[in-house]
């Protein structure tokens, strides 16, 4: 972060100002009384945190705020706390504070799949030439967004974020730490039913980008998403730029072909055609593709620079990441998150070829009450795009199995493991050279990682 005053952060805090004369540098601020340390300005969001007194008063220039009245045994120490009528809103004003400290361009990325991915591509391209900073890996979460904010500082040109969602409101939240000027809706699908309740509520979850950008700057989205079209943008008075494979979007993709584990295409925009390749497998690597060139050139990139940097994009871990397996096999680990809308795209890539194709299926999260209703979706999908074997690991893959057989597929082709010793059986009474075997969970099945890990060669 960048070194501040603290009188001038008291100025925004609406409190009294500290009696201590002359400049006091903070070089960090947190939220957490676990990460008191000098030149540090803590706000006290967590009351139930434990203060070590004698801690703090070893520590120089280290600064509470707090809104909770203070005992009387800390009379000596008084001059370290600065105290508000609301921590809650005090910590907001310094985060507005805080980013407008900085003329950073910053784009917000939201969406039920290729969030990550379509992230990372912005990233590897801007870092070419600039200092970047954003949401790392996949880690996406509400709790990351403070320290996300400090990471801004004078030297970083832009900031790609991710803007993940469990609940209604949670776009709405991380766009007061961001303040993004463009935002990428790259598809809406079925997930985080747990906390939206309905699929209607999801929809309008997603659809928080467009306050997220106060209703103006640049917002592009999906225009083949059927989804994304039910939102409302009549309120939206900024630019909307739309990609996809239809004729009437503005970044449209053509002749799309996989090529030695490249997604080849043309790209068709301003009239202009430009040969496009980048690494992955599958039409959700152009969609994602599609979004993340759109994203740069409405960032003021050399479109023509940018095809040639993603053609070097290095693809996440464990999405759709290839490996060669052992027997000659190919296994595809896709095992960091897991959704229906995300199955389906894993699903639709494996259509395109024509080994026998083994899916490896988990649990999926946040699905509520619409879970069961979900599983038989998956298992009639499954079957519509020709999976030839299906291995399920838990009771909820279970019911996709059931709903695959129900769909028509073989029994004999459904295996269902209930330890770690029968899903190795399962793989090892299948595998064999040119099988594909696609691992479909999320990370919260640690155990894949080390059975994908038992079939690597590389």
């Amino acid at each position: 972060m960048k070194s501040l005053d603290l009188h001038e952060i008291i100025k925004i805090l609406d409190t009294e100002p500290i009696m201590q004369q002359g400049q006091i540098w903070i070089n960090k601020v947190k939220t957490s009384l676990k990460d008191m340390d000098s030149h540090t300005l803590i706000f006290h969001l967590h009351k139930t945190e434990i203060l070590h007194v004698k801690q703090l008063e070893a520590l120089s220039d280290c600064y509470i705020v707090t809104d909770q009245p203070l005992l009387k045994d800390y009379n000596h120490i008084k001059s370290k706390f600065i105290l508000v009528l609301d921590c809650m809103k005090a910590y907001e004003a310094f985060i507005n504070y805080y980013r407008h400290l900085f003329s950073i361009k910053t784009v917000g990325i939201t969406g039920t799949c290729g969030k990550t991915t379509t992230k990372e591509m912005i990233k590897q391209v801007l870092e070419k030439n600039y200092h970047v900073t954003g949401t790392i890996s996949s880690r996406n979460s509400l709790r990351y967004n403070h320290d996300y904010l400090m990471d801004i500082d004078d030297r970083k040109a832009f900031g790609i974020y991710e803007m993940a969602l469990t609940d209604p409101g949670n776009i709405i939240y991380s766009a007061k730490f961001f303040k993004p000027t463009i935002g990428l809706i790259t598809n809406i699908g079925i997930d985080h039913l747990s906390g939206c309740k309905t699929f209607e509520n999801y929809i309008l979850a997603k659809g928080e980008m467009l306050s997220a950008l106060e209703n103006k700057g640049t917002l592009i989205i999906n225009g083949d998403c059927k989804n994304i079209k039910r939102i409302d943008f009549s309120s939206f008075k900024g630019r909307i730029i739309t990609f996809g494979l239809s004729d009437k979007v503005d970044f449209k993709a053509s002749n799309i072909h996989f090529n030695q584990n490249v997604m080849d295409f043309t790209l068709h925009y301003h009239h202009h055609q430009y040969k496009v390749s980048v690494p992955g497998f599958g039409v959700h690597t152009v969609y994602n593709a599609l979004g993340a060139l759109a994203v740069l050139t409405m960032l003021g990139c050399s479109l023509e620079e940018s095809i040639i940097h993603l053609k070097a994009y290095k693809p996440m871990q464990s999405h759709f990441e290839f490996h060669k397996g052992i027997h000659d096999s190919i296994l595809i680990d896709d095992t960091w998150s897991s959704n229906p809308t995300s199955m389906k795209a894993a699903f639709e890539a494996l259509q395109e070829v024509t080994n026998t194709k083994v899916a490896v299926l988990g649990n999926i999260s946040y699905l509520g009450q619409y879970a069961l209703q979900q599983a038989k979706n998956i298992g009639k999908m499954a079957v519509r795009y020709q999976i030839d074997y299906i291995i399920t690991i838990d009771s909820f893959s279970e019911k996709i199995g059931k709903a695959a057989i129900d769909n028509g597929m073989n029994p004999n082709h459904v295996f269902h493991c209930r330890n770690d010793d029968e899903i190795r059986r399962a793989i090892n009474e299948l595998i064999k050279p040119k099988i594909i075997i696609l691992f479909k969970t999320s990370m919260f099945d640690s155990k894949m990682r080390k059975i994908i890990k038992h079939y690597k060669k590389d």
